[in-house]
Formats: C-alpha cells, structure tokens, sequence
C-alpha cells in the first residue's frame, strides 16, 4: 500500500500541473530518472514543503547567514519559478496563435492571460497552486483513507450512499452524481473537523485590533489554529465524538459554528484551490470505495504535527475488490 500512497501523490502533481500550468508535467511515466524535470519537480517540491516549518519555526539563523537548508530551498524555489515561466510563457505563445478566443474553450492559465497583460499573476498562480496544494490534497487523503479504514460502519455508509448513486461502477462519474455523495462529502468535513490538514491559517493584521483583551499591533501575524477551535466543545457540540452526521442539515440540534472548522481558511484570501481539491479528493474516494473495501489490521496510527496534520507512519492497508 505504500506504492499506492506514493503513486497517489504523484497523481496529484500531475493533477495540478495540468491546471496550473496547462501542461501534463509526466509525473506519472514510468522509470523516471533522476535528473528528468518530472522527478526534479516532485524532489523540489517535497524538499521545500517538508522544510518550510523547520525554517519558519526555528532559530533564523538563514536571516544573517546563507545556511546549507536556506541555501538548497532557495535554488528549489528558482527551479519552481523557471519552470512556471517556461510553460506559462509558452500557454501565452499559443494564446497568441488562436483565431478565435472563447472563454469557454480557454485553459485556466489561458483565462488569465487573456484578460491581464502581465503574466505575473499567472506565475503567482502556478506557484501557488503547486506548492501549497500538492502535499496537503495528498496528505489529507491519506488522513481520509486512515479514517475510513478505521471506522468500517462509516466506510459501509459511503459504500451504500455509492451505490445508490452509481449501480454501475463502469459508469463515468459526473458532477451530479457528487453532489448526490451528501454523506460522503459530510464524512471528509468531520474528518477537516476533527484531524484537520491545515493545521491553522495565518494572517497579518492590517489595523492595530483588539482580541479578546488584547491589543495586537498592525504587522503581527494571528494565526487561528483550526486544527484546535474544530475540537473545542463551547464551537461544536459533543466535540470528541467522531460523527459526519453533524454536517446534513437533519441534524439541526447540534451547534456547530460556522467558524470552527476552516481547512480552506475564509474570505478574500480563502485557498484559491479548494474547489479542485475538494473535487480531487470527491473523485478518488467515489471511484476507489465504491469498488474497493480498505481495511487497516495494524497498531492505531499517531497524528503528528509538521507542515501539516497527518498520521505518523505507514499506511499499510488491506484492499479488497467488492
């Protein structure tokens, strides 16, 4: 199962190449050498994600002296920068070449270039996408997998509500049948709520503000530890307990507040690719439980703080054809 998690992720940078910049990077050919540009990218990608809290949290020595870890991040982050300008620049050579422009027919990147003439924005987007949501999609579905494995009763739910919605699993999946996975969907909320990905959203305060009794100077950055408010009990109601039922609107006596659980963050700066994300891993759970059943036989998983909140081990599972 360790391939498949390794696969998994491998899928997802494709995933995301294809929408940041408009390209199939070929993540997933086989026999990728060392020294490809698919490989170099997954390297520099997981280099930086799994660094960014160490040089973030830790003394800053980096600040003053070229460290060998700030060093080797900061060629990662310039190899991540040249790449989004070699396919950015060539969406916009072939934005150039069309005879008719239809929005409708237009690539996301071509979206933006079409309507800024600075390619700036669109770099902006490619970076971000890339090395924010890579291994967050990839970690939160491995949280995901865990969790289902480990609740069987809650696994055979989705399993049935799937069913339902396709009786043949040959069928392609479309977005109407993901918006009938009601239960599906409540079940990744809780498990946001509970063993949230994301483990807070920061924010640097524009105003001198006041929080709860204390005056916080413009500059500061607040962190809102989602992570942390998502198991508070005076936010959600019977908070410890594990129960996606809390997320359909039958449930209508529970107090959840709308605020308590914000894996994507909220407003303005909200993350610009929850919805791919959300359809990535709607996707994956619909196609891989509806034909499959995941089993875990081992000793219960830790969750473990790094960059982000995830089980801290192998996932060693048993999968099984339905």
């Amino acid at each position: 199962m360790k391939l498949v998690i390794i696969g998994l992720i491998v899928h997802v940078y494709t995933g995301i190449g294809r929408v940041a910049l408009d390209v199939r990077l070929g993540c997933l050919s086989g026999n990728l050498t060392p020294d490809s540009e698919p490989q170099k990218i997954i390297d520099a990608a997981k280099f930086a994600l799994r660094n960014v809290a160490v040089l973030e949290l830790k003394a800053p020595y980096w600040r003053y002296v070229p460290t060998p870890l700030w060093s080797r991040y900061v060629r990662n982050m310039d190899y991540f920068i040249e790449i989004c300008m070699k396919y950015i620049d060539a969406a916009m050579e072939r934005l150039r070449t069309k005879k008719a422009i239809n929005e409708f027919d237009l690539s996301l990147v071509e979206r933006i270039l079409a309507k800024e003439t600075d390619p700036k924005m669109a770099y902006i987007l490619a970076l971000d996408l890339i090395l924010v949501g890579i291994d967050t999609i990839s970690m939160a579905v491995c949280s995901i997998l865990y969790q289902l494995a480990t609740r069987p009763e809650e696994q055979e739910k989705i399993y049935q509500e799937l069913v339902e919605i396709l009786p043949d699993p040959s069928v392609p999946l479309n977005t109407n049948h993901l918006d009938k996975a009601i239960y599906m969907k409540a079940f990744v909320r809780e498990v946001f709520r509970v063993y949230s990905t994301v483990i807070g959203n920061g924010r640097t305060l524009q105003n001198d503000t006041t929080i709860c009794g204390y005056k916080v100077p413009k500059g500061v950055q607040v962190v809102f530890p989602t992570v942390v408010t998502g198991n508070m009990e005076q936010y959600v109601t019977d908070a410890k307990t594990f129960k996606p039922m809390r997320w359909l609107k039958e449930s209508s006596d529970e107090s959840l507040h709308p605020f308590a659980s914000l894996p994507y963050g909220h407003g303005a700066r909200m993350c610009l690719g929850r919805r791919f994300a959300d359809l990535e891993i709607q996707v994956l759970l619909a196609k891989l439980i509806r034909s499959y059943k995941l089993e875990y036989h081992h000793k219960p998983l830790k969750y473990k703080v790094t960059f982000m909140y995830a089980p801290d081990g192998e996932l060693k599972f048993k999968v099984l054809q339905r």
